[in-house]
């Protein structure tokens, strides 16, 4: 059963950019799985967590082109037979913000703890991180069972598969994991503005590259949590809350798919490594400045996660 033409070319245009994302996604965080997997000395605890963040968001985009499959032929699902779907999306995308959460903790832990950092071995290291998002996710997988419905929902995502009530705990929580992340952020914004505590090059390096992307992420985030909350405010249900919620999965989407580009733009390291993966030789420019962090670091060993 067709839509009115309004809402038939919402979802196709929804379809459309989401197509877009997944594309653009699916390459930019498969290349820095590959770069870092390649290259030694990309190896880091750091990298190796930001490694599984882009897997996460690998399976998050995947879930994307479920709705863009049931969009296309007009197919609207009840909120049940949609969450049976959506289940493993719904704990990658649970999962995926804790991540982001201990992304921020690593680069503290490295300012704070670098011994500890050193010292640890990097599989216990990212062992112990994945625990929390896997528990995290697991919660809100199996609060997706406990209130299921058969109303028809407009598009078929993790957010909208789940029950108002699941949804709106769900998002609280996203709330809360954000907004510790921006807070650690905020701290380690004042620690790398102190230069008398700004000496160690690794957290500097790692700061670098991850302050755009957190930025982005954050931001991206709490625009369609908001929007999601001045809705329930404004009174809007239904069909009309999904119609607006759905066009806000454009940022999320955005936050899925910025990582690998953003890093690429700020740290010269990943730029010269996907520059030898395309075969396109370093300026005379770019290579100083290489050997130049090259030198920096090469003290210290590759980290090794076995």
């Amino acid at each position: 059963m067709l839509h009115n033409w309004v809402e038939r070319a919402d979802q196709l245009f929804i379809a459309s950019f989401k197509t877009v994302f997944f594309v653009i996604g699916i390459f930019g965080n498969s290349c820095f799985i590959f770069l870092v997997c390649r290259n030694k000395q990309l190896r880091s605890k750091s990298s190796y967590l930001q490694s599984i963040q882009c897997f996460f968001h690998i399976i998050c985009l995947l879930g994307t082109m479920v709705d863009v499959g049931l969009a296309i032929p007009d197919i609207q699902l009840g909120r049940t037979s949609c969450f049976h779907v959506m289940v493993p999306f719904v704990f990658f995308e649970a999962a995926q913000a804790v991540i982001m959460l201990e992304l921020v903790i690593d680069v503290y832990i490295i300012v704070k703890m670098p011994g500890f950092y050193k010292t640890v071995k990097t599989w216990i290291y990212l062992l112990a991180a994945l625990i929390a998002p896997s528990i995290v996710g697991i919660i809100f997988s199996i609060w997706g069972f406990t209130y299921l419905d058969d109303e028809e929902i407009y598009f078929c995502n993790p957010t909208s598969s789940l029950h108002t009530t699941a949804s709106k705990n769900y998002t609280r929580c996203i709330v809360i994991i954000n907004s510790l992340t921006l807070i650690i952020f905020a701290i380690l914004i004042l620690i790398f503005y102190k230069k008398s505590q700004n000496k160690n090059p690794d957290s500097t390096k790692v700061m670098k590259r991850l302050q755009f992307s957190v930025v982005i992420f954050l931001c991206s985030w709490y625009i369609t949590i908001f929007t999601y909350y001045v809705c329930l405010a404004a009174g809007l249900e239904g069909e009309e809350l999904h119609f607006v919620i759905n066009n806000m999965t454009f940022f999320i989407c955005l936050a899925y798919s910025q990582t690998f580009y953003v890093i690429l733009y700020k740290s010269n390291e990943y730029k010269n490594a996907f520059n030898n993966l395309l075969g396109i030789k370093q300026k005379p420019k770019d290579l100083r400045k290489n050997t130049s962090t090259t030198c920096i670091g090469a003290s210290q060993k590759p980290t090794i996660i076995f």
